[in-house]
């Protein structure tokens, strides 16, 4: 990384040409797609998130995100010591997608035991896969998910 203006040189060692456009649009792409992103008609939240982002304590925010739905935003509180994470949801205004999946990572690879969705028991998640599909979400969210 040049310091001075915090790119990314092609090559080791600062040979090469600086401040190359392409791989830095490279890295913030990535970095969305760690954080939010659309697979089909649905928006996918913290779907590369890694389970060490979540350990005891730790929050994982995004806000004002654009998508093709509009701007949306959540926020991981990690509880694993009580045995719980929690999100909340802000789930785009201009339109709705097909469903919110959120993807919740246990540090130590534990397995959902329950989730709820608003405060009422939540059968759509996916213990192995690590998410919780909400369809047609309408308002904010807020997800509980008890290991």
């Amino acid at each position: 990384i040049d310091p001075s203006n915090l790119t990314f040189w092609e090559h080791f060692d600062h040979m090469g040409a600086p401040d190359k456009t392409h791989e830095t649009g490279v890295f913030l792409q990535q970095t969305r797609f760690m954080l939010l992103d659309e697979r089909g008609e649905e928006l996918w939240f913290a779907p590369m998130v890694t389970n060490n982002w979540l350990k005891d304590g730790m929050v994982v925010a995004v806000a004002h995100a654009p998508t093709r739905y509009g701007q949306t935003g959540y926020r991981i509180e990690s509880h694993v010591n009580q045995g719980f994470i929690e999100a909340t949801i802000d789930p785009p205004s201009r339109s709705r997608p097909s469903a919110i999946v959120i993807r919740l990572r246990h540090p130590q690879g534990l397995c959902m035991k329950a989730v709820t969705v608003n405060g009422k028991p939540w059968r759509q998640f996916d213990t192995r896969r690590e998410i919780v599909r909400i369809p047609a979400p309408r308002g904010k969210i807020a997800v509980r998910a008890s290991y």
